[in-house]
């Protein structure tokens, strides 16, 4: 009679301490799996990135996971979610403005595609301002740049027809060359005529 009220007590005690050890568990692979996500996200690849952020949210659900540390953890998912984005567009950005360079169209136009979509995945994470305006700038660059060169006259450089002239302002002309030229231009004058 006296014993059970004790045993209750040890089960409800034994209950307690395995529970405590299943959170701080779930924290510790919460934890873990922090350390996958900030290695996906320095890659700039944002699938595994979004992968490895769906398993942490997924594990943050747990109702008995102090709140604080489930709004940090929140907090930082975005946070990496947000600069895995930002490098993979700055990465796409970089391709799309040396496929142009290099007149490739076609690697410059999927480039672009790929930028512009990992670019409004970062908006979606909250990606300030001035980054969009940045990128939205590269890649009018990078659309700008390459596939222009015509083969002949254009109407911003039309066909020089006009003869070519002796600069003659930036000619060294020593002066034994200037006398020869002008002896060779006066006619000969007999010497007793000369004054």
């Amino acid at each position: 009679m006296f014993g059970k009220g004790n045993k209750d007590k040890d089960k409800d005690a034994e209950k307690e301490e395995a529970e405590k050890r299943k959170i701080e568990a779930t924290m510790v692979s919460i934890d873990a799996g922090f350390e996958h996500l900030r290695h996906h996200a320095e890659a700039g690849n944002t699938e595994r990135s979004e992968a490895a952020a769906k398993r942490i949210s997924e594990s943050l659900k747990n109702p008995k996971l102090p709140p604080p540390y489930s709004k940090d953890r929140r907090a930082a998912v975005d946070a990496f979610l947000l600069h895995a984005f930002m490098k993979a567009t700055a990465v796409a950005c970089k391709r799309a403005i040396d496929a142009g360079k290099a007149d490739d169209l076609e690697k410059r136009s999927e480039a672009t595609k790929k930028a512009r979509e990992y670019l409004a995945g970062a908006v979606k994470y909250k990606a300030p301002a001035d980054f969009k305006k940045q990128c939205e700038r590269l890649l009018e660059v990078a659309t700008l740049s390459g596939g222009v060169k015509a083969k002949g006259p254009t109407k911003a450089k039309p066909l020089d027809t006009a003869p070519k002239v002796k600069d003659r302002a930036k000619t060294f002309v020593t002066d034994e060359e200037a006398a020869a030229a002008t002896d060779e231009k006066q006619p000969d004058i007999p010497q007793k005529m000369k004054v």
